[in-house]
């Protein structure tokens, strides 16, 4: 509302001349606009920065490399080109994925790349960018398993676990599993991969990328999937000024090529 009120201010000053003037005997002095009521693509030019949230134990969309001392993946390349577009620099936050939304309400995030797929319930709080990569869903379990299901409801009868505050938790509990006793959340998906290793679940259910990824530390296979499903990356609402940016990237990764490259880096 605050920026409404700015343009009608600004509106008002050129009905009286540039840098204020007299309208029937009144003084309109020109229009202040402070950094609040700029839109958050203003914001993020004049700071210099573009504020970014994920979760990164989720190997290969994000993952923090110990060694190097930062976070990588193909989110963060696609995100990286995102912040060169817009020529700022991205600071990452690494935050729990249950958090991430709350975290780009409140204004502690400008953005979300965290592999968060795309759903209706997501939609009315945030606004969802073109879709940048699609993604199956993995019903996975330690190689040596003899657990076959012919379809995710036969999941029921099994102790499966799942990353808190994603779409598999969602489908879970809508089939009526219970959080907490036969369904297991986890705050990261390297516990949650690391559980199932040990013998704390008998399948875990993920993005398929992270199967490809944990296979190679644990003895995995799938034994169901579902068909591909869109990732956004996430902005607030009613910011259309870096929504466009943003789509404006991935639509030209994929035009100019570069984002196939990233893909073949990081999915082989």
């Amino acid at each position: 509302m605050k920026r409404e009120f700015a343009v009608l201010g600004i509106v008002t000053a050129l009905l009286v001349g540039l840098g204020g003037g007299f309208l029937g005997g009144w003084f309109v002095p020109p229009p202040i606009t402070t950094q609040e009521d700029a839109s958050l693509l203003s914001q993020i030019k004049l700071r210099g920065t573009l504020k970014v949230g994920t979760s990164a134990d989720y190997p290969p969309f994000e993952n923090y490399n110990f060694t190097l001392d930062l976070i990588e993946g193909f989110d963060v390349d696609v995100t990286e080109m995102i912040g060169d577009g817009i020529g700022v620099t991205v600071e990452w936050s690494d935050i729990p994925f249950d958090s991430l939304i709350g975290a780009c309400l409140s204004g502690e995030i400008d953005m979300i790349a965290a592999a968060m797929t795309y759903n209706e319930q997501r939609a009315q709080q945030l606004a969802p960018s073109s879709t940048y990569i699609t993604v199956s869903q993995a019903v996975v379990v330690k190689q040596s398993s003899i657990l076959t299901i012919t379809h995710l409801d036969n999941l029921t009868s099994y102790t499966v676990g799942v990353q808190s505050g994603t779409v598999m938790q969602d489908e879970l509990v809508a089939l009526g599993m219970t959080v907490g006793v036969d369904l297991i959340t986890f705050a990261r998906a390297d516990l949650l991969m690391a559980d199932l290793d040990i013998g704390g679940v008998d399948a875990v259910y993920v993005d398929e990328p992270i199967f490809t990824a944990f296979n190679q530390t644990y003895a995995l296979k799938v034994i169901f999937s579902t068909p591909s499903e869109p990732l956004a990356l996430w902005t607030r609402l009613g910011e259309p000024e870096l929504l466009y940016e943003i789509n404006n990237v991935i639509l030209d990764g994929y035009n100019s090529g570069w984002i196939y490259t990233a893909i073949t880096k990081w999915f082989g």
